[in-house]
């Protein structure tokens, strides 16, 4: 598997390619839209806590994504997401141009490029569609109806990855969250993106000279979510 996996490169979703959280916006914006946003705000006091401590986030995920998509029908919301995915591609500077450009260069290369990415799958590949790299494989969370099945979060895109049929070492990981060492860990060489000095402290600690960090400048700050 290794040497399948020799020329492969893998990219996170948000913070890499995209400012802010896709499937936090969907859920903003859409699943909590209208009469069911003051229950958002009960939910987000609550759980409080529990996203507060890492290893506990995915169960939060996972509650806030059934409590607010709830009712829907499942193939409503399948058209749901894959609108929203092409739709965040066209706001201005939400697409973050380096990283989009960086990909592209991968490809050009000869490099397999996969996004890896806690993002649900038809947002997802919506989004990477809708910003010209529809050839680029992905690797996402998955739902079905309102149940999360998948939340494709930190060590678990290791596991989703070699179902997928790519197993470590990859050549090039990069990633802008902590959430991501054990996928930065796999890589040959590990990209940390506009890591603060503490973040890139602390993944130097793990990652030794593997790591390179780089800066994918600001542009045009996103739209109000």
């Amino acid at each position: 598997m290794g040497a399948q996996s020799a020329d492969t490169v893998i990219f996170d979703l948000d913070g890499v390619l995209l400012r802010g959280d896709a499937f936090g916006l969907f859920m903003r914006r859409v699943g909590f839209a209208g009469a069911r946003l003051p229950l958002a705000v009960v939910l987000l006091l609550l759980l409080a806590p529990v996203i507060a401590v890492p290893s506990l986030r995915p169960r939060a995920a996972r509650w806030l994504s059934r409590i607010g998509l709830a009712g829907r029908d499942a193939d409503r919301l399948q058209a749901e997401l894959g609108r929203f995915g092409a739709s965040l591609a066209a706001e201005p500077g939400r697409v973050i141009a380096p990283g989009v450009r960086t990909i592209r260069a991968h490809l050009g290369a000869g490099d397999r490029v996969i996004v890896a990415t806690a993002c649900e799958h038809t947002l997802a590949r919506a989004l990477l569609d809708a910003i010209g790299l529809a050839e680029v494989e992905l690797v996402a969370s998955h739902i079905r109806g309102p149940k999360l099945i998948v939340h494709n979060h930190g060590a678990t895109k290791l596991a989703q990855l070699a179902a997928h049929g790519v197993a470590p070492p990859w050549r090039v990981a990069y990633s802008d969250s902590l959430s991501d060492l054990p996928l930065l860990g796999g890589a040959e060489q590990a990209v940390l993106v506009n890591a603060t000095a503490r973040q890139a402290a602390r993944a130097r600690q793990l990652l030794g000279a593997r790591l390179r960090t780089v800066t994918f400048g600001a542009g045009v700050p996103p739209p109000r979510a």
